[in-house]
């Protein structure tokens, strides 16, 4: 039984593991969305601390800047101005998250050239011995020099040119140039502000990859031949003065990226060279209006913010267009995703996945998988239950504490989305073998076992063995007299009702003592009790059932329907013969692999059958043949001598059943039973005749259905001679 529960749970739970494996492999879109939200739900709960402190901050072309200074493009010389203060209030390197793809539009040498405007001014405005001011030159000389990043995009079009960069690269491990995301045209700045910048760095977020939230950033991307740094890789290069990054590969392994160290930081990422975003929330006092630094009319209150501080310029105005979503769930501005990056490397708090999380997540699936598969089999539902939640707990706690202490990222989604579609396919699939159990047991013993039976079979089905096994039982064969002259005289539809009446008379009293139908045989019923569940009082609950079937008989006598059918035949009343016999019998399903019925053989059922056709010999209708069970004598129940029987070389006790405990009890029946007795040893002692007929005069007053049974007595010697 343990086998048949325990294989089929462990096949499906294998099944179901490995196809979910299978998916964590193939990573499809959806668990890779699912697992950067369980990453953010981690950082949610424990942000990386704000730490003010640290020096980055965000120049922000912010709203009251742009009321200020006008829409946005400002002339290059406002930004020109923006460096210069900057640089005056010892700014230790300032990266702009913008791109200058186009020269400056406002600027006056480009105005005047402009043949309306020169139309409208008159040939004599311009004097073309006087140069113009050009914007651009205003602003490439204000960042000449300084410790001044550009940044620049990755993308197709138009103004599209291979990547370029001003820092060299060394790699130690095996090559890892295909690692990283590929770059092979980019969106620059114009010539004359990237030939004067001291950096140049890449912007490029894959939000697609991310869904639209920042989680990860690019710290160097690859043309197949060379490594470009990223504006936040550069303006670290850039703030320490140093002219060459270091790409740590795997030892041992190609494509793999360890860290990146530029200057004195050592920088771990993943093996794509991608570096996780760990949060903190987004800080006012990290920003200062772009506006009030360009006024130049605040310096010493801007000093302590800007001196020895990287800085970032960017917007956040919401015309601009500029706003992600961190992974905080919080609306920031595209350069505060930049400066957030810098400020976790300053600090050295890094969040890390490496190959290890992503076999350990399969490892735990794997054991779920078998766990759960075991469990389902063996535990009850809230058992397993239980054991579900201590597993996940430990996930979770294991997690919680890997992230807290190692930053270590383990994905909860895709082991709990395990843990929860390994049970349910096990369990659904246990209920559907065990409903498909109850089917067939309910289909099977439904017509032949009572309710109470039915629900105990569905309830406790490890009490049914089914195939086969040897157990005490009760057998009883029911039988209805006179059956051949009814079936002569009765019409065929008369002879099919009265037939089919009587029958499930019989059934009925049969299930309403929890017997088992066997089989009907023709006229007759065979039953057995104490299988498929047992019953130590089975020999008495097959006596009482015996005494019930008589009682229904006398209620189908007194019915006027079957009086009239029955009566002008000379067929009634009618009357059954029941025999029992109780001993050892092969229990189990019977018959071919193709159809087989739940039955019972053995020497038992041929001696129950005996006892039957001993009723007509002995004068009773309800006749047990062999040992009597302890709580079978509490009912009016007399021995009856032992007779011989086909396939017995010694003679088997006979007994009959006159009533239940109740009558067994009256004063009635004891007088009856004293004087049998007497009877019986008169009979032993070949001494029959007088006590005999006084006592078949008292019976007639007891109960009529002796009568029969006492008059036979003096014909049945034999029978009590060495009983």
């Amino acid at each position: 039984m343990l086998k048949n529960r325990l294989l089929p749970s462990l096949l499906i739970g294998f099944l179901v593991t490995t196809l979910l494996i299978f998916l964590r492999i193939m990573d499809p879109i959806t668990l890779s969305t699912m697992r950067g939200a369980g990453f953010d739900t981690m950082q949610r709960l424990w942000p990386r601390q704000s730490q003010t402190a640290l020096p980055v901050r965000i120049v922000d072309i912010d709203e009251a800047s742009l009321k200020k200074l006008g829409q946005w493009p400002w002339p290059r010389t406002e930004l020109a101005k923006l460096v210069n203060e900057l640089n005056e209030l010892g700014a230790a390197a300032i990266a702009f998250d913008i791109i200058f793809p186009e020269p400056d539009r406002l600027s006056p040498d480009r105005i005047l050239s402009d043949p309306a405007i020169k139309q409208l001014l008159g040939p004599t405005a311009i004097n073309p011995s006087i140069p113009l001011p050009n914007n651009d030159q205003i602003f490439a000389k204000a960042i000449s020099g300084r410790r001044v990043v550009l940044a620049y995009a990755g993308g197709l079009g138009a103004t599209a040119k291979p990547a370029a960069t001003k820092a060299g690269f060394a790699q130690t491990g095996l090559p890892a140039l295909n690692a990283v995301p590929s770059i092979f045209l980019v969106h620059p700045n114009i010539d004359i502000l990237e030939k004067s910048a001291d950096g140049l760095g890449l912007i490029n977020i894959d939000f697609r990859r991310e869904q639209g939230t920042a989680r990860q950033i690019p710290l160097i991307m690859s043309d197949g031949k060379s490594y470009y740094p990223s504006l936040v890789l550069e303006t670290l290069r850039v703030a320490q003065g140093a002219d060459t990054y270091v790409v740590n590969g795997a030892p041992n392994t190609e494509n793999v990226i360890n860290s990146i160290r530029v200057g004195e930081l050592e920088i771990p990422v993943g093996d794509d060279g991608q570096l996780t975003i760990y949060y903190s929330h987004n800080a006012a006092e990290t920003y200062v209006s772009a506006e009030r630094v360009i006024s130049g009319t605040d310096r010493e209150a801007l000093r302590s913010l800007i001196a020895n501080n990287i800085v970032l310029v960017g917007t956040s105005a919401t015309s601009l267009q500029d706003t992600k979503t961190s992974s905080l769930g919080e609306a920031i501005p595209g350069v505060s995703v930049h400066a957030q990056a810098i400020q976790q490397i300053l600090s050295g708090s890094f969040l890390k996945r490496s190959d290890l999380n992503y076999y350990f997540e399969l490892l735990f699936v794997g054991l779920v998988g078998l766990l759960i598969s075991v469990g389902t089999a063996l535990l009850r539902p809230m058992a397993m239950i239980v054991g579900l939640f201590a597993m996940v707990s430990s996930l979770l706690m294991t997690a919680a504490y890997s992230f807290l202490h190692f930053g270590l990222l383990i994905d909860l989604t895709f082991p709990i989305l395990s843990v929860a579609t390994i049970y349910l396919a096990t369990i659904a699939f246990k209920l559907l073998i065990t409903d498909r159990d109850g089917r067939m047991l309910r289909n099977v013993f439904s017509h032949y076992v009572a309710p109470s039976i039915l629900v105990e079979i569905e309830n406790n089905p490890q009490a049914l063995k089914l195939g086969g096994e040897t157990r005490e039982v009760t057998v009883m064969f029911v039988d209805i007299q006179n059956f051949t002259p009814m079936g002569e005289s009765l019409k065929p539809e008369e002879l099919v009702a009265t037939v089919n009446t009587l029958l499930s008379t019989c059934s009925a009293g049969i299930l309403a003592k929890g017997g088992t139908i066997d089989k009907f045989i023709g006229d007759a019923v065979m039953a057995f009790w104490n299988a498929p569940i047992a019953q130590s009082d089975h020999q008495y609950l097959a006596c009482l059932s015996a005494l019930e079937i008589q009682n229904r008989i006398s209620e189908f006598n007194a019915d006027e329907i079957n009086q009239e059918r029955l009566k002008p035949h000379g067929l009634w009343p009618v009357s059954v013969r029941v025999g029992l016999a109780t001993g050892s019998a092969i229990v189990g399903n019977m018959g071919s692999l193709e159809r087989f019925d739940y039955s019972v053989l053995g020497e038992t059922v041929n001696l129950a059958s005996r006892a039957e056709g001993l009723c007509k010999q002995i004068g009773h209708n309800i006749v047990i043949a062999g040992q009597i069970q302890p709580k079978t004598k509490l009912l009016a129940i007399l021995g009856a001598g032992a007779v011989f029987v086909r396939g017995k070389k010694t003679k088997t006790p006979i007994h009959v059943v006159f009533g239940d405990e109740f009558l067994a009890a009256t004063p009635e029946y004891l007088s009856f039973s004293k004087n049998y007795k007497l009877i019986a040893d008169a009979l032993r002692n070949s001494k029959s005749g007088r006590i005999q007929k006084g006592l078949i005069k008292q019976a007639k007053l007891f109960h009529p259905v002796q009568i029969q049974f006492l008059e036979k007595l003096e014909g049945r010697i034999a029978d009590y001679q060495n009983d």
